[in-house]
């Protein structure tokens, strides 16, 4: 899951580079590099850590028209200068940037050392740069195909030749890849993103297809050996300037950008049809009698997208009552899934170029399946390869953890439930009652902000323990699944989520005066039982830290703190808890001195399975 970006024009190549790994260090920050052709040399630098790194090695007299970037997520071989990106052949005839894996490069790379190949690196990427090198004598493009027919795994290859320095061909199996097309400038990246601020013109690159880059056009190469037409998309996408606005962290900004982000998610309210107590989705391209043929809608996601799945869940059974099931899409990767004409599924992802989800998508649309997505990218694979679809426009999230897309997602989610539990079960009052509590939902979030610094108390708290439990039931459930990831993820603090109905069940063991537990307690069916739980906790010598939406004396006695959000539907109910978990994480990391918006081995778009 690295970014790759390159660059051909008339243009000084390293500063577009350098922007372009800007914009894609969320894909990876443990190293990166950039390397160029002038005047048939290669010039190479790389350095390990983040981006800032590299900045302080580039000189002004490092000058070329051509050039290709990375930045590196780990996976073959440590974080070291050595193992960064670009690679180069053993002649230094060949640089190459790779996103992705190489599955049988331990057996390509033994045969070349017997050979007589020295490696510089423990990557597998650097396996490709020596095949490519070795067949260089029948040209760059037979050369390239000629490797990449021998590799089998996941790759976005980008090469730069030495004795070509008007030249780029890139390579995409399973990796994102898109073109960009500027006036005597050609841009190549692992997302569009990398280029927004040179072109809006792009042409998506599919799997098994070969691109051959230079200053005036490209043509497009697929397994067959056939070039391909394909229309060069007009893509709305800006450049982020990447400031953090006043706040100290991005992560804050986008905690905070969540009114307005949800507000965007219902399209500024047009999504939402009041007269009707109904919403408008329209890119599902889905007729109201398609409704009645839905039987069952499967879910398929990873990571914070899957808990956002597990919500909709829960909305969906309870609004349009339709039979739910939510998949950990790495895990159905594996499997035969069975697929039928009367189930909807459904891929949730952020970047759209999720490997695991993409790929659990590809075997059920080959069973014949359909499928829409719900995507935060334009023009991302998922955008491309399914049926029909939500964007969830929740912006640009530069922070690796994420909070305004699952926001978002979970938002969308509502909308779906509802325009489909319209056509089926809900009543039109009770619709309208939603959407009245949709409307309502930015001013309530909005609430909860302006009384966010209130969490740092809790926060200063919980940053002294190694564990924590987070606890719910019903729909509280995936909530605190989300809000134990967030707490892990940017403070390093070990945190798990059960439903509060398990406790007995075996957690229970493990409540002490060192594992303190936070509580996701809302008015409803599950009060009352809750608080029950809340008191196994506290009788067994636990603390307790509860965000509810309602004030009980009873509860606020039990609880060591609590937070109130503003009360609501149940059904909304998730999109307000939710944020007082996030800021918790975010106030736990900030005093324990957290690299909060790049935190340790993660990266934001899992583009590798």
């Amino acid at each position: 899951m690295c970014g790759i970006v390159g660059y051909l024009g008339e243009r000084d190549a390293v500063p577009v580079l350098m922007q372009g790994l800007k914009q894609l260090e969320y894909r990876g920050y443990d190293s990166s590099g950039i390397g160029i052709v002038h005047r048939k040399k290669v010039k190479v630098i790389k350095e390990k850590g983040k981006l800032a790194m590299l900045e302080k090695q580039l000189t002004d007299n490092l000058t070329a028209k051509i050039g290709i970037a990375h930045t590196r997520w780990a996976t073959h071989g440590g974080v070291t200068q050595e193992n960064a990106h670009p690679h180069t052949g053993p002649k230094e005839e060949v640089i190459v940037v790779h996103n992705g894996i190489i599955d049988n490069y331990a057996g390509l790379k033994e045969k070349l050392i017997a050979e007589g190949n020295v490696f510089k690196s423990e990557t597998d990427s650097e396996v490709v740069a020596h095949l490519v090198e070795k067949y260089l004598d029948l040209g760059p493009e037979q050369a390239v195909s000629k490797a990449i027919s021998m590799i089998n795994g996941t790759y976005g290859l980008l090469f730069l030749f030495r004795d070509h320095p008007d030249l780029i061909i890139a390579a995409r199996n399973g990796s994102p890849l898109v073109i960009g097309i500027g006036k005597d400038e050609m841009f190549l990246a692992s997302d569009a993103m990398a280029f927004a601020g040179y072109t809006q013109h792009a042409v998506f690159v599919d799997d098994g297809e070969m691109v051959i880059l230079n200053p005036k056009g490209y043509r497009i190469i697929n397994s067959q050996n056939l070039e391909i037409d394909r229309d060069v998309e007009q893509l709305e996408v800006a450049s982020e300037n990447h400031t953090k606005e006043g706040y100290p962290h991005y992560l804050l900004k986008e905690i905070h950008e969540q009114p307005e982000s949800v507000f965007r998610a219902m399209g500024r309210g047009g999504r939402l049809l009041p007269d009707f107590g109904s919403a408008l989705l329209a890119g599902l391209n889905l007729e109201k009698r398609d409704f009645f043929d839905i039987k069952k809608i499967h879910i398929i996601a990873m990571g914070t997208a899957y808990y956002a799945g597990e919500l909709g869940k829960f909305i969906i059974e309870d609004l349009a009552r339709i039979p739910v099931e939510v998949s950990d899409a790495s895990e159905m990767c594996g499997m035969n899934p069975i697929v039928d004409k009367d189930t909807l599924f459904v891929a949730v992802s952020q970047s759209g170029e999720t490997r695991d989800t993409i790929a659990a998508i590809q075997e059920i649309q080959q069973k014949g399946g359909r499928v829409v997505g719900l995507v935060n990218t334009v023009g991302s694979t998922l955008a491309r390869m399914t049926d029909g679809g939500v964007y969830i426009h929740a912006g640009s999230e530069i922070s690796v953890a994420s909070t305004k897309a699952f926001s978002n997602q979970v938002t969308v989610l509502i909308l779906m439930a509802l325009m489909i539990g319209r056509s089926r079960d809900i009543s039109l009052s009770r619709g309208r009652e939603l959407v009245a509590e949709l409307k309502a939902l930015p001013g309530k979030i909005q609430d909860i902000l302006d009384r966010g610094s209130e969490l740092r108390n809790m926060a200063e708290k919980l940053k002294d323990y190694q564990s924590i439990l987070y606890l719910g039931r019903g729909i509280n459930y995936p909530v605190a699944l989300e809000a134990a990831l967030k707490m892990k993820e940017v403070s390093y603090i070990h945190a798990e989520a059960y439903s509060a109905g398990s406790l007995k069940h075996g957690p229970l063991a493990l409540i002490s005066e060192e594992m303190p537990s936070v509580f996701i307690c809302t008015s409803g069916d599950y009060q009352e039982k809750t608080i029950s739980n809340i008191q196994e906790v506290k009788a067994r010598g636990g603390k307790v830290f509860v965000i509810s939406n309602y004030k009980d004396s009873n509860l606020e006695n039990l609880a060591d703190e609590i937070f109130i959000v503003p009360g609501s539907d149940e059904a909304i109910s998730p999109l307000l808890t939710i944020v007082p978990c996030q800021l918790l994480g975010y106030y736990t990391a900030l005093a324990l001195g957290r690299d909060i918006d790049q935190p340790r081995n993660l990266a934001k778009s899992v583009t590798v399975e």
